[in-house]
């Protein structure tokens, strides 16, 4: 996972940014681990089952999963899941939910924007522009004084 700062660029686009974020959130949720979150008193008396790559749907050079998440990530990766309620049309969001689900060991969108447009039921640049218009729609939101709080330091600098 890429290295990013916890501020926006105020020089850079803003909604090129928030895909950005979007991209890397995605890749943060694939990362988290699955194992060890349930109560302490919860188990499960299934086994555990070993992956068969065919059932992973693509060719990878080796086991490892991606690497485990940052303190960094994981707090950029709460600011932008307060982001997706922002989304109004719900084209839109559905392309955003869609565009961040990613493959736990290769870190690949498990949604293409060709495979987005067929379950849509529209062309994947129509898809590509919905995803533009969401950032775009979410980075006019957060600029607002509306959304802006003092205490949250990425927003200091819009």
């Amino acid at each position: 996972m890429s290295k990013m700062s916890v501020r926006f660029d105020p020089e850079r686009s803003l909604p090129e940014q928030v895909g950005e974020w979007l991209d890397e959130a995605a890749l943060t949720l694939a990362a988290l681990p699955s194992t060890g979150l349930r109560p302490a008193g919860a188990g499960s008396t299934w086994p555990d089952y070993l992956r068969d790559l065919e059932d992973l749907g693509w060719d990878r050079e080796s086991d490892e999963f991606l690497p485990k998440p940052t303190a960094e990530q994981i707090d950029r990766l709460d600011i932008v899941l307060t982001w997706i309620p922002l989304i109004e049309d719900r084209q839109q969001k559905m392309v955003v939910h869609m565009r961040m689900i990613r493959h736990p060991i290769s870190g690949q969108h498990r949604w293409e924007w060709r495979k987005i447009g067929a379950k849509l039921g529209t062309d994947h640049k129509t898809a590509q522009a919905w995803h533009q218009r969401a950032c775009a729609g979410i980075a006019k939101k957060i600029r607002s004084d509306a959304f802006r709080a003092t205490q949250i330091p990425q927003f200091a600098d819009i």
